[in-house]
């Protein structure tokens, strides 16, 4: 076996394709090309990270580059008098990125205590598959100052509005209502919806990767408030009638009345 191996070794180093070699002139234009490569390449990252600085930074940009929605404030609805019957007020929206959310204990009692809720529940929230969930909804704008001051990963807010109805159930049976989304349900509000609910704008930011912004660029589109939309109804009248209407159905035990 030994002796076999040994042939085989000895043929193989007599082999004519071992006294083959590449013309000096080959071997020199195959140095040029790869030295011309590297010289490219050099080139290359020198344009880009010294003279075209604006390149990489518009990549950079885009990368983390987000266009958010600014909701627009519905229109107010009034009476014939002007005296408003319903109209919309700041507020927040707190959101979270699941996947980007790290707590500590005690940031989740902290911002529990700021929502409303237990820390239990929150961690159940908090505790999906799902990119985006909201928190809370419709929180006063203090409130949401003091969320944000606590700089938690992955928590994040928006501004949206809420409905009031100063004058509540008087007016409540024409004026209508709307739902947490800004949708009218209801009356007026579900009539006449596309006029009260104007249109969106957006503006652009830079976030990081943990979802928080770091720089507003500042807006592509301003919000185009709703329309206010002024009834026929006289607000005082209504009143008058809807107390005596009120006080007829206690005395005479009613379930219901109407004019």
């Amino acid at each position: 076996m030994m002796h076999f191996k040994g042939k085989v070794a000895h043929k193989f180093a007599e082999s004519p394709l071992l006294e083959l070699r590449l013309p000096a002139w080959r071997s020199r234009l195959m140095a040029l090309l790869i030295l011309c490569s590297f010289m490219v390449l050099i080139g290359r990252a020198f344009y880009l990270q010294i003279v075209n600085t604006d390149f990489l930074q518009e990549k950079g940009e885009s990368r983390y580059r987000r266009d958010i929605e600014i909701t627009a404030s519905r229109g107010r609805i009034a009476d014939r008098h002007g005296d408003v019957l319903a109209i919309s007020t700041p507020m927040k929206s707190i959101w979270a990125v699941p996947p980007a959310v790290d707590l500590t204990p005690e940031q989740t009692r902290q911002l529990a205590a700021l929502l409303e809720t237990s820390p239990e529940l929150l961690t159940r929230k908090l505790a999906t598959d799902k990119p985006f969930v909201f928190l809370r909804r419709q929180i006063p704008p203090p409130v949401a100052e003091q969320v944000a001051a606590l700089k938690l990963p992955g928590i994040g807010q928006d501004k949206e509005y809420r409905r009031f109805y100063p004058t509540g159930e008087m007016t409540a049976h024409m004026v209508g209502f709307t739902g947490v989304d800004d949708k009218g349900l209801e009356g007026v509000e579900l009539a006449f919806h596309a006029q009260l609910l104007g249109q969106p704008g957006s503006r652009s930011v830079i976030k990081d990767r943990r979802g928080q912004i770091v720089e507003d660029v500042g807006s592509i589109k301003p919000p185009q408030d709703g329309k206010d939309i002024s009834l026929a109804l006289d607000s005082k009248v209504q009143y008058l009638a809807y107390s005596q209407l009120k006080q007829a159905i206690a005395d005479t035990k009613a379930k219901a009345g109407g004019i």
